[in-house]
């Protein structure tokens, strides 16, 4: 059996981005002024809550719009934008602008050409703006089964269904990707949420883990157990792989609760199943927990609210006999509640109880206690008012002319008739619970959007690499026109995507997104290659291990080992002192000592030739490349041939009292 399946067209759009080769959903879509096939014009009644075309165009709008208004269904025919695409489309207008909440459309389509199998996949729903004259995407769900879209909107327009017979023309409509991410069961929902709610050693991990496993919409995580994901596989510093872990949590536990709200939406009011005080309970510790990491908190609040409407909808109401002798009481109380002062309408509850959502949209549980009290308040309402209500008594004269007595009720009594009451109430309110349900659903979903939005950000952004060669003078660079490649690579990434070849000066970048850097397996050492053929028969001349990325910018320099240079011999020159202008002669005696890596150590001696004071003596680095000498207190250079010097003597301010020059 077919089963009706949840989908985020507009998350989806966002993720399509992230795969290479992919723009996104569909959003760009040319469509033309659609032309009127066929129009409906319907006058909404009193108490009605949905309408239907006769070829099965339907808009739920529940207790949103109000008894006279009209509203308009007109089948439209948009110009094709591809043979192997068909569009059914509908323009929903009401004539008093746009509802005041969130409205239900069903648009039916047909599956003729369609494979069973890939049905789920070759239909999405879509509205026309009609200030860009694109078909965009809309948050909807697909019922194979009936041929039906449903679309969730607060905004009436041109809504149609695509059905895309091409499955390689998918992409340009839908998207290659799942497109139905955000589909889990209540079950898997139930797992998740528990992951989190245990608040054990890994608990983020196995609220990720979690996620992945039921949400088949992030096939590029496959590759990458959840640890390393979460560490981004160390090629990053915390201050990137934290957030990007928090975005991914995020995003499981909005799944998790709009899969909560939606089951309270669509299932709710139709079901009495204990699973509502069940999701209710989880959701409930979930949001203690959430205060001390806030980037969940929004989540749990609206699904907690969403999940607690359907919960007081639910609420068992008792119907109790009325004794005879509390009859004309009775008719008082009903007339009381019959004058239009005093009587709300669905519409009035639903205004009210929005008022309360909003305001208290950071306490959801004061919201539903508000909104329990405030009907408990107004039905008993009357017994404030009953002994200076003459109204009621002159309303109700006809119906207790014949009843000799006006008796007040015992409390016990009195709190039977307002339930009585209240049963009414609660049975003809289930239309504005659904809408209100339906409301908190809608945000969910938009909030859910914009955690896709943050998680691709984040798996958008580009790292980039920056080779270059440390310049010696003199000489040419020793790895111009070679090639250099980002290793190890994972099966699923291409050797030529991941290799540069270097300039004539042997500089170059490798740039690449989060995304395809996880997919290549994080790969953090360079390979270098002398040749192309080199690089195509796998003979590495060099390698280096990279540090991780700290920001999204990296440079990486090759310091190519200078040849050796001797400085040792007898140096004689001047001091000239900058205070008296003086120049002393001075001679200075190298002494070769030993070689260390990339240099030697000297011993150098530089004295007054008349004194025999030194201003300098001890053993000191001599870098080759360079030729500067690690001297406190001076910046010693020698010349590239090692045949003179030059040394600039600074102060303890760092401030120059004299130049060195000398000559071997």
């Amino acid at each position: 059996m077919k089963r009706k399946i949840l989908s985020f067209l507009l998350a989806v759009a966002m993720l399509l981005s992230l795969m290479a080769g992919l723009s996104g959903c569909g959003s760009g879509n040319q469509a033309m002024t659609p032309g009127t096939q066929k129009s409906e014009t319907f006058t909404v009644e009193d108490g009605q809550t949905a309408l239907a075309s006769e070829d099965g165009a339907a808009i739920d709008f529940g207790c949103l719009l109000e008894a006279g208004e009209e509203l308009t269904i007109q089948k439209v025919s948009p110009a094709s934008i591809d043979s192997d695409v068909e569009i059914y489309a509908y323009d929903f207008k009401l004539s008093s602008g746009q509802p005041e909440g969130v409205v239900e459309l069903t648009i039916p389509y047909d599956d003729a050409g369609l494979e069973a199998d890939e049905e789920i996949l070759s239909v999405c729903g879509k509205y026309l703006n009609e200030e860009t004259k694109q078909w965009e995407d809309v948050l909807y769900t697909v019922d194979t089964q009936a041929n039906q879209v449903h679309i969730l909107t607060d905004h009436l327009s041109t809504y149609s269904v695509f059905t895309i017979k091409n499955e390689g023309k998918r992409s340009e409509y839908i998207s290659d990707l799942n497109a139905y991410a955000a589909y889990m069961t209540t079950g898997q929902a139930q797992r998740l949420l528990n992951a989190y709610a245990e608040q054990g050693v890994s608990w983020q991990e196995d609220v990720v883990s979690a996620f992945l496993e039921a949400n088949n919409s992030l096939p590029m995580f496959a590759a990458t157990n959840v640890p390393t994901l979460m560490s981004l596989g160390g090629a990053y510093d915390e201050l990137i792989s934290e957030p990007l872990g928090d975005a991914l949590t995020v995003l499981g536990i909005a799944t998790s609760c709009a899969q909560f709200t939606y089951d309270a939406y669509s299932n709710g009011l139709t079901s009495k199943e204990t699973s509502i005080s069940g999701m209710k309970t989880v959701l409930n510790l979930g949001l203690n927990l959430a205060s001390s990491q806030k980037y969940l908190l929004d989540s749990f609040q609206v699904a907690y609210m969403g999940v607690g409407v359907i919960d007081i909808a639910l609420t068992d109401v008792m119907n109790f006999a009325i004794a005879t002798k509390y009859e004309s009481t009775k008719n008082m109380y009903d007339a009381y509640y019959a004058r239009p002062e005093n009587k709300r309408r669905v519409k009035d509850w639903y205004d009210l109880f929005k008022k309360i959502c909003k305001e208290n949209k950071s306490a959801p549980q004061t919201a539903l206690d508000k909104m329990q009290s405030e009907i408990d308040n107004y039905v008993n309402k009357y017994w404030e008012v009953a002994a200076s209500d003459w109204d009621s008594w002159i309303d109700a004269y006809e119906k207790n002319g014949k009843l000799s007595k006006y008796p007040w009720p015992s409390e016990s009594d009195r709190k039977k008739i307002s339930s009585n009451h209240k049963a009414e109430i609660y049975d003809y309110l289930q239309v504005m619970f659904e809408s209100l349900s339906r409301n908190m659903y809608f945000d969910m979903l938009a909030q859910r959007e914009e955690k896709y939005k943050s998680l691709m950000d984040r798996l958008n952004t580009v790292y980039t690499i920056t080779i270059k060669e440390q310049e010696i003078e003199g000489k040419q660079p020793k790895w111009a026109n070679c090639y250099v490649k980002l290793a190890p690579l994972s099966d699923k990434a291409a050797a030529k995507a991941w290799t540069i070849k270097l300039n004539d000066n042997s500089n170059g970048q490798i740039k690449f997104t989060l995304l395809a850097h996880e997919t290549a397996g994080f790969p953090m050492k360079l390979e270098f290659y002398k040749t192309q053929k080199d690089w195509e028969e796998g003979k590495v001349a060099a390698s280096t291990k990279l540090k991780p990325f700290k920001s999204t910018e990296k440079t990486f320099t090759i310091k190519t080992q200078a040849e050796k240079v001797d400085y040792s011999g007898t140096f004689t020159g001047v001091l000239h002192v900058a205070e008296t202008g003086k120049d002393i002669d001075v001679t200075t005696v190298v002494t070769y000592e030993k070689d260390f890596g990339d240099g030697s150590y000297y011993k150098i001696v530089c004295s007054n030739d008349e004194t025999g004071s030194t201003y300098i003596n001890n053993s000191y680095f001599v870098r080759w490349s360079t030729g500067e000498a690690n001297i406190a207190g001076a910046k010693f250079v020698f010349s590239a041939d090692g045949t003179s010097f030059s040394a600039s003597m600074r102060d303890h301010n760092d401030k120059e009292w004299g130049v060195i020059t000398c000559q071997r």
